[in-house]
């Protein structure tokens, strides 16, 4: 019933689809991204400062992709 398409003869714009498509791959590497982050927030902050990464950098793309 929620598959019913009015106008089954209009065409997917291929915008809409690269935009889908984009999406999902964002979607796929948001994890990745939290999971290197909380990797990164078991190092203690003299490590982090050798790297050129303030804690507070980490913590927010925690929050952000979460």
């Amino acid at each position: 019933m929620f598959d019913f398409n009015p106008n089954p003869d209009q065409s997917i714009n291929a915008s809409s689809v690269l935009l889908f498509d984009r999406a999902m791959r964002l979607q796929a590497i948001s994890s990745s991204i939290v999971r290197a982050a909380q990797d990164l927030n078991r190092l203690n902050d003299s490590e982090l400062a050798e790297l050129g990464i303030n804690r507070s950098d980490i913590d927010t793309v925690i929050e952000r992709y979460i």
